[in-house]
C-alpha cells in the first residue's frame, strides 16, 4: 500500500485538463454533476479520468508521500507510510506513540522514521481507536516493558473482529456480504493505470500483524503522568471505532480519531453499524472547547495555530451538525429520504474548510441512512407499502415504454445528454429482465464509468468503476466472501448457530428434527440446531431443550468448516468417519442438511485472512 499511496498521487503535480463535455458549467449544485452539471475531468499520467475537485483536495490534507513533520518542540507527525499518521511524542525517558499502521510491514517503515528522530526507547503506545492498531509488535523489542493505552473497549473489540466471519457488521451473520462489499470499497477491483485506475492506496490484505492489546484503559477524564507529560483520556463520545481522544494541556495539542482528511462517513456504502452523526459532532465540540492549539489527526495533516483550529474545527463541526439536523428537518416537512438527499444546501463558506472536501465519501448518500436509523424503511408514501416485486416492475416498466429496445434508446440518449443518474436508473429496468444482455451491459457499463469518473469520493468511484469493470468481463466480484476455513474452526459453535439462517422454509416446512453436535476436540461442547417447519433455532445446550435430539453429529472444527463452507457433502463426510453419526439415520440426517442454502464459491478474489478483518470497519 506504500508504494500505490505514494506513486499514485505524486501524479498529482502533472494532471492533464481533458477538453469535452464535462467541462464546468456554472449554477450546478454538486450532486447535479450526474446529471450534466459542474464537473471537471483531468486525466493523469496513470491514466485515471477523475474529478478535478478531489485530486485538487487530496494534497491540502493528506500526506502522499513519506513525510516527518515536526510540528512542535519533542512532538512529530510521521505520515505517508500508512492510510494513517502516526504522532511520535518524546517524554522524560523514552517516546509516546500514537498510532502503530495497520501492519507489521508498514509498522517497520514507521520504526525507520522514528529512529531519525531520536534514539530513546518507545515506552508508550496510544491507540486513537480500534483501526491502525495492528503493527505495535514491530514497533518495539520487548513488548513487556511498554505500556499500551487504549479505550476501555478496544481490546474487545479488535478481538472480536479478528475472529469474526467477515467485515464488522450488526449482525455477524451476514458479515461475508458487508466483507464483499468492502474489499470493492477498498479499491480491490479497480487497476494501478488506465481511465479506471485506483486514486488511493489499497488496504493489504493477508499482511501479518502483530497487536499488542491495551494494558491500560482509562475512563473519561481520568488524567495521568505519561513519562512526565500529563494527558487528559477523553472516550466519552465514541462509535463503533471506539476513539480515544488524548489531551495535552501544556503543549495545548489534542490527539483525535475525529477530524478526518474529507467529510465523514456518516454512512459507508459498505454497510455497517449506524455511525451517530451526533457523536462525531459532539466529540468535535468537545475538543474544540478545549481551544487547543494543536490538532494531532489519525488520518489528516496537522492543523497548527489557535484560530485556525478553531475555525476548522467549527467549520468541520457545523457541516456534520447540518447533514444531521438538516435530514430530521426534511423529516418535519414530509419529505422521504430520496428526497431530502437532494434538497439539503450547504452555504458557500463550508467548502472553505479543505477537510470538508467529499474525498472519501460524499454527504448525499448519507441522509437516507439518518432517516432509516429514525424512522424506519416507510417515507409516508402509501404506494410503496405493497411495492410489486423489482422484476416485475421492471418487467412492466419495459413493456410500458415500449420494449426492450425503446428502453436501451432511451438510456443511450440520457447518456449522450450527460444525465447519467438518470440513464442508470432507465438502463436497469432493461438489465434485470436479462443481466446476459450484452448491449444492456455495455450500455450500463458506460455509464456507470462516466459517473465513477465524475464522482469525487472513493467509495462511490470504486463502486461504479468495479461494477463497470465486472460488466465488460475484467473482473468478477462476488456476492459475498465467507470467513476462512480457519475462523470457522477456531470457534465452531459460532457458526453452527450462524448456518440457522440458511435453511429454505419452503423445503423444510414439514420438518421438526434436533440436531445436536458435539466438538470432540473442543471438550466435547454441544450445541444443536431445531429444525421446526421453516426456522432453524439454535440451542446452546440441547439437553435442556424440551425436544431431545433426533441426531446426534460427533466431529471436529475442521470438518465442521469444511461442512459450513460446502467444501464437502455430509453424506461424504459420514462415508469417511470425520463426522460419526452418533444417533438418527444418515438418509435422513443427509436431506435435513439439503434444506439449507449451500455456499457458492467466491471467484478471482484473495479471500481476506483472519487478520484482515478488522481493517473492514473504516
Amino acid at each position: 500500500m506504500f508504494r500505490l499511496l505514494t506513486t499514485t498521487f505524486l501524479f498529482m503535480a502533472l494532471l492533464v485538463p481533458l477538453n469535452g463535455p464535462e467541462a464546468k458549467q456554472e449554477g450546478s449544485v454538486p450532486s447535479s454533476r450526474y446529471m450534466g452539471g459542474d464537473a471537471e475531468l483531468v486525466k493523469a499520467p496513470n491514466g485515471a479520468i477523475a474529478n478535478a475537485e478531489v485530486l485538487e483536495a487530496t494534497p491540502k490534507i493528506m500526506y502522499l508521500e513519506p513525510t516527518t513533520e515536526k510540528v512542535a518542540e519533542g512532538v512529530w507527525c510521521i505520515g505517508g507510510y500508512s492510510i494513517a499518521n502516526t504522532t511520535v511524542i518524546e517524554g522524560e525517558d523514552g517516546l509516546i506513540v500514537y498510532d502503530t499502521g495497520d501492519n507489521n510491514e508498514e509498522a517497520e517503515h514507521i520504526r525507520e522514521a522514528i529512529e531519525k528522530i531520536s534514539d530513546k526507547p518507545i515506552k508508550v503506545i496510544i491507540y486513537s481507536h480500534s483501526h491502525y492498531a495492528l503493527g505495535g509488535g514491530k514497533l518495539v523489542d520487548n513488548p513487556e516493558d511498554v505500556m499500551v493505552i487504549g479505550h476501555p473497549t478496544l481490546n474487545d473489540t479488535v478481538e472480536a473482529n479478528l475472529e469474526g466471519g467477515g467485515a464488522p457488521s450488526v449482525y455477524g451473520e451476514i458479515g461475508p456480504v458487508l466483507t464483499a462489499r468492502a474489499v470493492v470499497q477498498l479499491n480491490n477491483f479497480l487497476p494501478e493505470e488506465g481511465p479506471d485506475a485506483r486514486l488511493t492506496g489499497v488496504v493489504p490484505i493477508g499482511k501479518p500483524i502483530s497487536f499488542l492489546p491495551a494494558t491500560v484503559t482509562p475512563e473519561h477524564e481520568e488524567t495521568m503522568d505519561v513519562l512526565g507529560i500529563k494527558m487528559q483520556f477523553l472516550t466519552k463520545f465514541t462509535s463503533d471505532d471506539h476513539n480515544l481522544t488524548v489531551w495535552i494541556p501544556e503543549k495545548g495539542i489534542v490527539l483525535n480519531n475525529f477530524y478526518w482528511p474529507g467529510t465523514p462517513n456518516l454512512y459507508t456504502l459498505r454497510g455497517g453499524v449506524y455511525r451517530d452523526p451526533r457523536i462525531w459532532r459532539d466529540g468535535l465540540a468537545m475538543m474544540r472547547d478545549l481551544q487547543p492549539e494543536i490538532l494531532l489527526n489519525t488520518h489528516t495533516r496537522p492543523v497548527v495555530g489557535k484560530d485556525e483550529v478553531m475555525k476548522r474545527l467549527t467549520g468541520y463541526m457545523d457541516q456534520i451538525t447540518l447533514t444531521f439536523d438538516q435530514t430530521l428537518r426534511g423529516i418535519l416537512g414530509g419529505l422521504g429520504p430520496d428526497e431530502i438527499r437532494h434538497e439539503i444546501y450547504y452555504p458557500p463558506h463550508l467548502r472553505e474548510i479543505p477537510e470538508n472536501a467529499q474525498t472519501y465519501g460524499e454527504n448525499i448518500h448519507f441522509p437516507a441512512a439518518i432517516y432509516q436509523y429514525a424512522v424506519g424503511w416507510f417515507d409516508n408514501d402509501v404506494t410503496k407499502l405493497f411495492k410489486i416485486h423489482p422484476d416485475d416492475e421492471a418487467e412492466r416498466m419495459v413493456a410500458l415504454m415500449g420494449g426492450r429496445d425503446n428502453v436501451v434508446a432511451a438510456a443511450q440518449n440520457a447518456l449522450e445528454e450527460r444525465e447519467y443518474a438518470w440513464a442508470a436508473q432507465v438502463i436497469q429496468y432493461a438489465y434485470r429482465l436479462d443481466p446476459t444482455d450484452k448491449e444492456v451491459r455495455r450500455l450500463k457499463a458506460d455509464i456507470l464509468r462516466k459517473m465513477g469518473h465524475l464522482a469525487t469520493g472513493s467509495i462511490p468511484r470504486a463502486f461504479l468503476l468495479s461494477e463497470a469493470r465486472a460488466l465488460e468481463g475484467d473482473v468478477t466480484i462476488p456476492r459475498l466472501i465467507p470467513p476462512t476455513p480457519e475462523v470457522i474452526a477456531e470457534s465452531p459453535t459460532t457458526f453452527v448457530d450462524y448456518f440457522r439462517v440458511r435453511i429454505d422454509p419452503r423445503k423444510s416446512q414439514d420438518t421438526d428434527k434436533v440436531l445436536e453436535f458435539v466438538f470432540a476436540h473442543e471438550d466435547g461442547q454441544t450445541v444443536g440446531l431445531h429444525v421446526r417447519r421453516g426456522i432453524a433455532e439454535y440451542l446452546t445446550d440441547p439437553a435442556d431443550h424440551y425436544k431431545k435430539a433426533d441426531f446426534v453429529l460427533q466431529l471436529d472444527g475442521e470438518t465442521w468448516a469444511k461442512l459450513y463452507l460446502s467444501e464437502v457433502g455430509l453424506a461424504e463426510a459420514i462415508d469417511s468417519k470425520a463426522v460419526e453419526l452418533k444417533q438418527g439415520n444418515r438418509e435422513e440426517l443427509v436431506e435435513i442438511f439439503a434444506m439449507f442454502d449451500r455456499y457458492e464459491p467466491a471467484k478471482n478474489i484473495k479471500i481476506p485472512s483472519p487478520d484482515d478483518l478488522t481493517h473492514m470497519g473504516r
